[in-house]
């Protein structure tokens, strides 16, 4: 069967979301309950029961804290990836600091796993137009595939102009990166984003199945993605301003169901044995 969508899980745990990164800075975190373990566990019981493969990009920080995590994700054969070392935004980093972080995570992962890592998530999706200069370290350290870009306005990310299919995003001689960009419907000339994570919750269900299916009639993927955090009925509460705490905790309770009902309409297996790699665009938007 070709299945074009693709089902993705960012692993990180409850404290490293963007909302927080002033709150919980990287010295504390070894302090603080960490749930990643619990809520990636319930993730993959899912996943066996309804017999699907995803890809999980991990947090460098993560794999290093629970290795036994990212080898039970391997045993059941899902695809692994790497969503950086730090959870911290590309814009902050400098080329030095984002190369031994991506360094770092890749052979954490492949110590574990015996894996090559193909395909890379910034964290908050920070890959931009300020922050294409990654793209040849992505290809320098064997990176085949990125998913980060997402083609629209967000106060946080976005490429607006970028292509809303898989596209070869750089390209230097024989090397070369493919984007599988997160998921946007073009409706009233505006790149309307659906892929998962608050969107998902924060929209109501039948607007996220439209906008799935409206994406299937424009002949484009549905990348779908998640967090481990999003699955937690008893995340720790912390004090947020009322847009935040909305934006952030909103739909928890119930994002399971709602994931359990997409599967039920749509087809989805993960990055590297979906059919997307047969229908990529050969414009690039950055080359060396």
């Amino acid at each position: 069967m070709i299945v074009n969508n693709v089902l993705s899980f960012d692993i990180e745990d409850w404290f490293h979301p963007e909302v927080f990164d002033s709150r919980f800075p990287m010295e504390t975190w070894s302090k603080l309950e960490s749930r990643v373990q619990k809520n990636t566990e319930l993730i993959l019981n899912f996943l066996s029961k309804k017999k699907l493969k995803a890809t999980f990009f991990f947090l460098g920080w993560v794999a290093e804290k629970c290795p036994e995590l990212v080898s039970s994700v391997a045993a059941d054969d899902h695809e692994i990836g790497s969503h950086g070392y730090s959870h911290t935004r590309i814009n902050r980093l400098s080329s030095s600091q984002f190369k031994k972080e991506l360094k770092l995570s890749i052979e954490i992962l492949s110590s574990i796993t015996g894996r090559k890592v193909k395909g890379f998530r910034a964290p908050t999706f920070s890959v931009m137009t300020d922050t294409l200069w990654v793209l040849p370290l992505l290809c320098e350290f064997g990176i085949n595939y990125d998913s980060s870009v997402y083609p629209t306005y967000h106060d946080r990310y976005g490429i607006p102009s970028a292509p809303q299919n898989p596209f070869i995003i750089y390209k230097n001689g024989k090397d070369f990166i493919i984007e599988f960009p997160m998921s946007t419907v073009e409706f009233l000339k505006f790149n309307f984003p659906f892929g998962g994570g608050g969107y998902f919750r924060l929209y109501p269900l039948w607007l996220s199945i439209w906008f799935m299916r409206m994406c299937q009639k424009q002949n484009r993927p549905i990348i779908f993605y998640a967090h481990p955090w999003e699955f937690d009925n008893n995340n720790p509460e912390v004090e947020l301003s009322l847009f935040n705490r909305y934006r952030h905790y909103y739909g928890i309770n119930k994002f399971l169901d709602r994931l359990n009902r997409i599967t039920d309409l749509f087809s989805f297996t993960s990055f590297e044995r979906s059919n997307l790699w047969e229908n990529v665009d050969s414009l690039h938007i950055f080359k060396k």
